[in-house]
């Protein structure tokens, strides 16, 4: 590891809500950059200190390369103090790689990749992607989004001896005892973060996550937080009733194998007046009457969603 990156501050920083922020889109179907900024500095005003621009909220393998590095740069150009900014990257390996060092010159204080594209995917080529996108960019911290059960702890153990700026994993597995055992198995030191956002932070902080990622706090970064602080305190009643409070937003999110993901948080924003609705194929702006169903599911935040400034939703 590199002098130049402090592993043991940057897991601190990263121990809280992750929030990836959504890509908002112009008239013309464009990214809109100065919106970008207006979303993230609302973010960020509102206490979300860690931030994943190009993430899977964000639209990611919708983007072109140019968009993705324009979407961070935006990104970076609105942070504070004590943001802590975790590029998303991915595609094939020449790919990560350019997408890495861009993110390292450019600011980011780490990078997330993102989950291999290729369906063969085997656990001892996941290492080998992994670890060779983060030999690329050693004085920076690197998470990988794991998904596959078949990448056991012995397989994580393996990544973090030849890559020691892997700090951590955004753990997307949908059973929390795989998770639990996964993290048993796996070499102490690393931060786990839960990847599946609320719905899945309570049960995966009793097995050791100290983090959990977010599409939500685009909508109502309040209530991300609340259940953050209630986690910290062990408090898992008060995390109950406010996982009850997102539970039917969050359904919406995982409904059809999560179809309308991104869809239905662009959806809500557009409701609260933040951004316009639209998304790029594959993904498909809502029905009239799961529009219906969003507005329910956030009907009790409206009055407590801040503006935003120079915001244009359409």
């Amino acid at each position: 590891m590199t002098t130049s990156l402090n592993a043991g501050r940057l897991v601190e920083q990263l121990s809280t809500v992750i929030g990836i922020p959504v890509v908002p889109y112009d008239e013309d179907g464009a990214v809109d950059q100065d919106l970008t900024v207006a979303l993230t500095a609302r973010l960020i005003r509102n206490g979300v200190t860690a931030l994943t621009p190009n993430g899977n909220t964000g639209e990611f393998y919708a983007l072109s390369p140019d968009e993705r590095r324009h979407v961070l740069t935006s990104v970076l150009s609105a942070r504070g103090s004590a943001t802590t900014i975790v590029a998303g990257v991915g595609f094939d390996l020449g790919t990560a790689i350019t997408d890495a060092r861009f993110a390292r010159d450019s600011g980011a204080d780490a990078i997330m990749i993102h989950q291999p594209v290729l369906p063969y995917l085997t656990p001892n080529g996941w290492i080998e992607y992994n670890a060779r996108i983060a030999a690329a960019v050693p004085d920076i911290g690197v998470l990988p989004y794991l998904t596959k059960r078949a990448v056991t702890g012995a397989h994580i153990t393996r990544l973090a001896e030849r890559a020691p700026n892997v700090v951590g994993l955004k753990y997307s597995v949908s059973d929390p005892v795989v998770f639990a055992t996964t993290r048993a198995e796996a070499a102490d030191g690393l931060l786990w973060i839960a990847g599946l956002a609320e719905s899945y932070a309570p049960a995966y902080w009793q097995a050791g996550a100290r983090a959990f990622t977010s599409g939500l706090v685009n909508v109502a970064p309040a209530v991300s937080l609340e259940l953050l602080e209630a986690l910290r305190r062990g408090d898992y009643g008060a995390a109950t009733r406010v996982w009850r409070q997102i539970r039917h937003f969050e359904e919406l999110r995982a409904r059809d194998a999560s179809a309308n993901n991104v869809s239905v948080v662009k959806e809500a924003m557009h409701q609260l007046g933040l951004c316009r609705r639209d998304v790029r194929p594959p993904s498909h702006p809502l029905s009239d009457a799961l529009a219906r169903e969003v507005a329910e599911s956030i009907a009790r935040w409206r009055s407590a969603v801040p503006e935003v400034a120079g915001e244009r939703a359409a």
